[in-house]
This record gives structure tokens, sequence and C-alpha cells, in this order.
């Protein structure tokens, strides 16, 4: 469990974390690894050198016992215990030093070593008493010999030397201390761990402190990513918008020129039908004031769109009732309503309805709004037209109040408008009629118009069952 807990946490941690924990686990194991295969390698090397120090020992004390013959001295024990005391004095690793031979030398207080013949003596020795001391050899070596033991628990050397005087013959013994090579050994390995654990605090100081900079350069390059890819939305939202105003401006322009080319002929066609109104009287008045009353639109619709190519001019607001803007609309779309066979229904809830707008520009909307819907109804019909009578469809005109808003609403039985297309239906030159039928400005000018008085245009719809259109606008002069 403890296992699990710190493996997710592991995993958890940030890239920093996990490698300082990477070279701890990696560094100090190897460390500890590398300094006992080098203690295990020094070990025998410092050992050998140990023995060559104590054969060493031996032979400059069987050189000098040889060259001055003491074996034969009457104080030979005084003299070679002296000479071994001044010699151990500058090897503080020979733990002992012993000189012994097979012959009792007279006037010597030698002693037997062992009870097996033939017997051993001192000479002399660096230990006081030899009494308890058990025998290290019970015959006298021909040649150097060298062999490890322990000494009260303590690792030693054991070298035998011999020594020969004419018919004296003789062993020098020395016991070596390897105390100091462990010491060396587990010194080393210290060092090495110590030297391991400042390598890698260095090691982890040094890479925090790399680390540090390429985490901070590396979330610079991430939020200067973000930044980049932000502008170059920004800038294809900017270049989009920048192709639709130049498009815009081309109508514009083109605009401009049709109401200007327009405009001649609109005045010649709206004077003779004040002459044919004149001649016909009473009889046809009726509609002929319609026909008139339509040309003076188009002809105000001109001026507005010659307006609009040149310096802005603020168009008169007039308070109005939206029933009334409504009914201008309506006697101009009846016939085709009528004509296509769709029946038509309005119905006024509001007794305040009364709007400060251009009536000219609210017509306007709520023309386009009934023209698209009259579309998607002759589209139905003229599918079904081939295998059965035309289908019977429906429009309504409703207003009410609604949050301190009059609501202008357009409801059909058309086609409906998918969801992919409800998205993009205010943009610009978007349309999904055929190519020649529109030229997707309607609604976008709609939303334009309304957006401008405060208001707002609410599009809903379903494929196959219809849509409704809710045109808010700010309450005007309330009675």
């Amino acid at each position: 469990m403890m296992l699990r807990t710190l493996i997710s946490r592991i995993r958890s941690s940030d890239i920093q974390a996990k490698i300082f924990l990477i070279l701890i686990a990696v560094i100090f194991p190897i460390s500890i690894l590398i300094g006992l295969i080098q203690s295990k390698v020094m070990e025998p090397i410092l050992s050998d050198e140990i023995r060559q120090l104590g054969v060493s020992f031996s032979q400059n004390l069987a050189n000098q016992i040889q060259s001055q013959r003491l074996l034969t001295k009457p104080n030979a024990n005084v003299v070679i215990e002296d000479l071994i005391q001044r010699m151990m004095y500058t090897q503080p690793s020979v733990l002992r030093v012993d000189v012994i031979t097979t012959r009792k030398i007279p006037n010597l207080p030698g002693k037997i070593l062992n009870s097996y013949p033939p017997s051993l003596f001192f000479i002399a020795s660096s230990v006081d008493e030899q009494e308890n001391v058990e025998p290290p050899i019970s015959t006298l070596k021909e040649t150097m010999e060298g062999e490890v033991a322990k000494e009260e628990n303590i690792p030693v050397w054991n070298i035998y030397y011999p020594v020969k005087q004419g018919n004296e013959k003789a062993n020098i013994h020395v016991l070596v201390s390897l105390r100091f090579a462990d010491s060396v050994t587990s010194t080393f390995l210290r060092i090495n761990l110590i030297g391991a654990l400042v390598s890698t605090i260095l090691l982890i100081l040094i890479l925090n402190f790399f680390l540090r900079k390429v985490l901070v350069s590396e979330k610079q390059l991430k939020v200067a990513q973000l930044s980049n890819e932000a502008l170059s939305e920004k800038l294809q939202e900017i270049q989009q918008e920048l192709i639709h105003k130049e498009k815009l401006a081309v109508m514009g322009q083109l605009t401009a020129s049709f109401a200007h080319e327009i405009g001649t002929p609109l005045n010649a066609i709206s004077g003779h039908v004040q002459l044919l109104n004149m001649d016909l009287g009473k009889t046809h008045s009726e509609r002929i004031g319609i026909i008139s009353g339509q040309l003076k639109k188009i002809e105000e619709i001109v001026k507005g769109f010659l307006q609009t190519t040149k310096k802005p001019i603020v168009q008169q607001k007039i308070v109005v009732t939206t029933r009334e803007l409504i009914e201008n609309v309506v006697v101009l779309v009846m016939p085709t309503l009528q004509r296509h066979q769709i029946s038509f229904g309005q119905e006024f809830r509001t007794t305040q309805d009364q709007v400060e707008v251009v009536p000219l520009e609210i017509e306007q909307v709520v023309l386009n709004l009934v023209n698209n819907a009259i579309d998607s109804m002759k589209t139905i019909g003229e599918k079904n037209a081939s295998d059965k009578p035309r289908a019977l469809h429906a429009l309504w005109i409703r207003t009410y109040n609604t949050a301190g808003n009059v609501v202008i609403e357009v409801e059909d039985t058309g086609s409906g408008i998918t969801e992919s297309n409800l998205k993009q239906i205010f943009k610009p030159f978007f349309t999904t009629k055929m190519l020649g039928e529109g030229h997707g400005l309607g609604l976008s000018i709609c939303q334009q118009i309304i957006r401008g008085y405060g208001g707002e245009i609410i599009v809903e719809s379903k494929v196959d069952r219809g849509t409704k259109i809710k045109v808010q606008l700010p309450l005007g002069v309330k009675t």
C-alpha cells in the first residue's frame, strides 16, 4: 500500500522532482557499488603492501643480526631486543617481533617455547613475558613464509624469515597488523559516499538552475504559442471581416449606381400615374393610390441608397404603432399570399405598441421576413405539386409586449432552417437560395437595422415544420 502511494505521488509530481528523484536513485547506488568494488580491489593490494612491509622489516633485522654477528654474542638478547625496539618505533603497524632459535645460548634467560623436539628458544622478543604465549611455530622455517591470521580478533600477517650465522640458525617472527588496510578501505568508502552526496547535491543545484530556466522558457513559449494562435484566429476573423466589408463596399457602389440610374424612370412613372389618376377619376383611385404610394416608397429607398454613398444623414424618426407598420406591409404581400394559396392571420395582443423609428426601415425588415417565409412555403408547395395537390400553408404576424419591448413575430409553416445554417443566417452573403434568387444580404441588413434601435432578432426553426422570427424593439412613447 505504501509502495503504491509512493508510486502515485511520483507519477503526480512535476518533471523537476522526477529528475531529482532519478538522480538520487541512480547516483547513490552506483557510487556505493563503485566504492565497494574499489574497496575489494584495494584490499588485497593494501594487504600485499603490508606483507611487504613485514618482509622488509624482517630482512632489515636479519641483515643487522648477521652483519653484527649478534647470535653468538654473550649479550645477544639485550642487543637484539634494543635493536627491535628501535626498529618498531619507526613501524607502528608491527605489533610483535620475535627471534627464535633451536639452541639455548649460554648465560641467556631463554625459555622453551614448546615441548616438541627439537626445543625452540626465544633469543629476543618485543614481548616481555612468553610463558603463556602459544608457540607460533614448531620447527624453524628454511625460507621466508607469510600467512594471514587473527591475533586478538585483529587481522595480521605472520612473517617468518630465516637467519643464518655459521652453524647457528634462527627465525625472525614479525606480526604486522592489517588494521591500517581496513581503516584505509573504510575511509576510502566513506570519502566515496561523501563525494557522491556532494556531487549529487551540486548536480541537483546546477540542474535546478538550468531546469528553472528551461521551464520558464517553456512556459513563455506556451504562452507565446497560445497568443500566436489567438492572434492568428483574430487575424483570420479580421481578414474575413475585411473581405465582407470589401464586398459590401462593392455592393454599395453598385447600389448607388443602380439607384442613380432608376431615379429618372421612377420620376417619369410617378408623373404618369398622377396623370392617369386624373384621367380615370374615382373608379380605380384606390388601386392607383396604392401604386402611387409604393412609387413614393421606392423613391425614398433610392434616396436612402444614394445617401449611403455620401456623408451619413440622420433620418427622421417618428412615433408610430407597429400595427400601422404591419398593415402597410400586408397590403403589399397579400396578392402574393393569395397567388400561392397561403392562408394569413394577424393578431395584435398589445395596446402599447408605439415605437420611435424610421417607418421605412421597420417596414423593410418586416417585408424581408415575410418574403423569406413565403419563399420557404412556396418551395415546399412546388416540391409537392408533382405527386399531390399543393399543400396548404399559413403565415401569422403577431405583436405583443415583453420586458419593456414590443415584439413583432413572423411565423410560417415552411421548410425550416437547419441547425448549421442557423449559426450563419446573419452573415453577409450567406444564402440557401439558388444562384440568382438571393444575395444573402437581407437578414444581415435587417439585424443591423434592428440593433441600431437597441433591439434584437431571435430565430427559432425546425426543419420541415416551420420558422418563427421575433423582432424585439424598445417601446417608444407609452399611451
